[in-house]
């Protein structure tokens, strides 16, 4: 199994974690978790809503966020166990 973090602009940190992620049941794991300031959703809807939980990310963080979305597919893609 394999977990990687990564850290962002202004304490953003994106974690991926092969042992979240479930070919059978895609719904069940998080296997790519953003956090800010005890924070936390996961890497899609940090992406797509453009924040953690009710905080806001700004424009650094979402540009880097959205920079990291070849490196989220890549990994799921080379961990995925099936």
């Amino acid at each position: 199994m394999t977990k990687q973090t990564l850290i962002g602009p202004n304490g953003l940190r994106l974690v991926l974690d092969s042992a979240e992620i479930f070919p059978d049941d895609p719904g069940q794991g998080t296997p790519a978790m953003v956090y800010l300031r005890g924070e936390s959703a996961t890497y899609w809807c940090a992406l797509n809503e453009g924040e953690v939980d009710r905080q806001a990310t700004n424009a650094s963080q979402q540009a880097w966020l959205e920079a990291q979305e070849d490196t989220v597919s890549a990994f799921l893609e080379d961990n995925d166990p099936a």
